[in-house]
């Protein structure tokens, strides 16, 4: 067999770029350096050194590309919808250019916590992108045209919390990369927190990352970087359990990992050279000393805990403030608010300042030394690195709003001498206008280098990722990849490409393109690939149009529905009454499961106008004193249409509730409805969209019963979801009060257009 190979390597952005773009939370080079010497060293808000401002901000950093500032915020408190947007201004003057909304749904994330994260723009296309609070990551073009949308959440069963569990986006070559903790279908039922590249032009996935191969042990926010090191495009990626991984950013393979903690890791690291330097603000793994600055010799492969530390510096709880490289020196911030500057050699302390109280912000370096840095309370420092000691220039603590503290989260980007950054409430451009920046000359991207013995070693399919509806088609694409995870193009003489299904029904053909059978029921499963040796699979689920049933009588017992996102670990299919049912996941002897709420998503984002109906079933949980009913419901374009247990030993009344966003709520409506337990409940949720307004009806009866005419509880939303996917809901913590089992089951789903 003869082989012909061609490697292929990208550069990084051309350094060109770099002086008049902010393209990335923390700069061009994500280590928040900017390279030129500062205009700003001193400024007022009543004017010396404002160049505009806006009475409006946010929570995180600004972006800025070809002469536009981008951010992503809360709409203003007083509008009468809560949402989220995406702001453009233009970087001269502060006009707004163009303004995206859109709204927050299906989190515990509450409003005070909206916009928590920043964008990345993409200097090759202009695109702009943004992850969501809700979890949809949106991708907008230079003017705001909306370019494609992917709902993690719904799709791929993002998980949040009240503490956020967001992460900035970043870019590197062909795709943009997400970090979240999900549980979907398949291998991914078990809850992980996983690392998502799609292709930053159409959405598409290209890989998927488990790189702990367990759950996240706590929230977590560290956003991951690209470097080359050692010749190598690496993905630099701090998780939820403690260790740092270095993966292959072409391909999602794990090189090496480094322990740092005992818990999540929510500092995002930087690199410099073959350094990466990485901080958190939990228990060490190998002393009971709170907080560690690391520096990590990123050459390696395998387990590097132990051989590739290079330097420690213990007692710093950097919990959440990202550090800074500059001319050899690591600055980072610890969350007592104490600015730290070491050098990045050995880790030898230079000074230390303190800047407040609490520490969030991360700190942005010039190239003359000139430190931007916020403070949580709303306090912006400008500061000289002096050599052995730290100079401040200037100090403003913005007044408070309305009682409100107007606080500072983000960094601030720095572009042509220029400062932009937000408030809570404001955002300002600084800087002077005429006066000449003295630019530096921008470092030299490492390459990446030939290494002996390299060949194709890893094949991956594209998309790696898909849903489909039966009968249609996809064709997909081999793309392999060398044992350092560079590209290859290869011409092979007698190696034929080997495709196979597993789980799918269906036929794909030697040029991989599948086509589901038009009589495929709701499945889910892989598709195979051999190539030179190597073996490939891409996750496809198939869900069929409207109308759709679900019936669980073909299922084994503990089986879950096929492609239900988010229902692994949480429902299970058993026996009850003569038949097979889907019921909620608890017993005695584990009475707090480890997902007690369930909201699972039967199918993807589907236009909205269409109604869920199940049948539900719930006997009392026993709680002591008190028993109870759990909550059960169904999911239907991102509203909530739940029966709400309650205390039956103190006579207190069940309820029906409708609700969008019940962390905040944004909107909720009650109504009594008394339901016993032990009897089949018919239920019927319908959302339909009329006159720009969400109107949302449902009603519930005994399934023995003719269905009522009159609907139980009605709502209307005036900031309507266009979208959404229809689900199950359920809320239970403990077993029935009559036997070691379930207390809440469902059976015969429908879902189907509106009349």
């Amino acid at each position: 067999m003869i082989r012909t190979i061609a490697i292929v390597c990208w550069a990084l952005i051309a350094a060109g770029a770099w002086a008049a773009d902010w393209p990335s939370w923390r700069g061009p080079e994500d280590n928040g350096l900017a390279r030129e010497n500062a205009v700003v060293t001193s400024w007022s808000p009543d004017g010396d050194g404002v160049l505009w401002r806006q009475d409006f901000g946010g929570r995180n950093t600004p972006i800025v590309l070809g002469g536009r500032v981008y951010f992503n915020a809360p709409v203003d408190e007083h509008t009468p919808c809560s949402q989220e947007r995406v702001l453009c201004l233009d970087a001269d003057t502060g006009r707004v250019i163009w303004e995206k909304r859109f709204g927050v749904f299906h989190t515990d994330i509450v409003e005070d916590r909206v916009g928590w994260t920043s964008l990345v723009a993409d200097p090759a296309t202009g695109y702009v992108y943004c992850h969501a609070t809700s979890g949809e990551l949106l991708c907008w073009d230079r003017d705001g045209t909306l370019v494609w949308k992917r709902s993690l959440t719904e799709e791929f069963g993002r998980i949040s919390g009240y503490g956020g569990r967001l992460f900035n986006p970043i870019l590197d070559e062909d795709r943009v990369i997400i970090s979240f903790a999900n549980s979907s279908w398949g291998e991914q039922a078990r809850g992980g927190h996983r690392i998502l590249a799609l292709d930053k032009r159409t959405g598409e996935v290209v890989w998927w990352a488990d790189p702990a191969g367990k759950p996240p042990q706590d929230t977590t926010y560290a956003t991951p970087v690209v470097a080359v090191i050692d010749g190598q495009r690496l993905l630099i990626a701090p998780n939820a359990d403690g260790w740092v991984y270095a993966l292959r950013s072409r391909t999602g393979e794990v090189v090496w990992k480094f322990q740092l903690s005992k818990l999540a890791l929510n500092s995002s690291p930087v690199v410099d050279g073959n350094f990466v330097y990485v901080a958190h603000g939990e228990e060490n793994v190998d002393t009971t000393v709170m907080g560690r600055l690391v520096c990590i010799d990123g050459r390696g492969s395998g387990d590097i805990t132990k051989t590739n530390e290079v330097w420690r510096v213990d007692g710093l709880g950097m919990g959440y403030a990202s550090p800074a490289v500059a001319r050899g020196r690591v600055y980072a911030v610890d969350n007592s608010a104490n600015l730290i500057c070491v050098d990045g050699q050995n880790g030898h302390v230079y000074w230390q300042y303190n800047l407040g109280r609490v520490g969030k912000g991360s700190p942005v370096v010039t190239a003359d030394g000139v430190i931007y840095v916020g403070e949580q309370n709303g306090i912006f420092h400008v500061l000289r690195d002096a050599g052995d000691h730290v100079e401040p220039l200037c100090r403003y603590e913005f007044p408070s709003k309305n009682g409100a503290i107007d606080e500072l989260f983000g960094s601030p980007a720095v572009c042509g001498g220029w400062v932009y950054f937000m408030t809570r409430y404001h955002t300002y451009c600084l800087g002077r206008a005429g006066e000449a920046v003295s630019e530096r000359p921008a470092a030299i991207a490492a390459e990446e280098s030939d290494h002996p013995g390299e060949k194709p070693a890893r094949t991956l399919i594209f998309p790696a990722d898909v849903t489909l509806r039966p009968g249609e088609k996809v064709s997909f694409q081999l793309r392999p990849f060398t044992d350092f995870g560079r590209p290859v193009h290869a011409a092979v003489a007698g190696d034929a490409r080997q495709w196979s299904l597993a789980g799918l029904q269906g036929a794909i053909d030697v040029e991989g393109t599948l086509t589901i059978a038009a009589d495929s029921p709701a499945s889910a499963g892989l598709v195979k690939a051999k190539w030179i040796g190597e073996e490939a699979a891409a996750r496809v689920r198939v869900v069929p149009a409207l109308p759709l049933e679900q019936t669980f009588d073909t299922l084994k017992p503990d089986a879950v529905p096929a492609g239900w996102v988010a229902a692994g670990g949480r429902v299970k299919a058993l026996e009850k009454d003569g038949t097979m049912v889907l019921a909620k996941i608890a017993s005695k002897e584990r009475p707090s499961p480890p997902f007690m709420r369930m909201q699972t998503y039967i199918t993807p984002p589907i236009e909205a106008g269409y109604t869920v109906e199940s049948e539900m079933l719930s006997d009392e949980r026993d709680a002591g004193r008190a028993s109870f009913l759990p909550d059960m419901g169904l999911v239907n374009d991102r509203y909530v249409f739940m029966l709400m247990g309650a205390d039956r030993k103190r006579g207190a009344k069940t309820m029906a509730r409708i609700e969008t966003w019940g962390a905040v709520p944004r909107l909720r409506k009650d109504v009594e409805f008394a339901w016993e337990p032990g009897v089949w409940y018919r239920v019927k949720f319908d959302v339909r969209i009329e006159g720009g307004q969400a109107r949302c009806r449902a009603k519930a009866w005994p399934r023995t019963a003719a269905e009522p005419p009159d609907w139980v509880i009605e709502l209307t939303d005036d900031c309507p979801h266009a979208e959404g996917s229809a689900g199950l809901y359920c809320y239970s913590n403990g077993t029935t009060s009559r036997s070691d089992g379930p207390a809440t089951y469902f059976d015969n789903v429908k879902v189907y257009r509106n009349e």
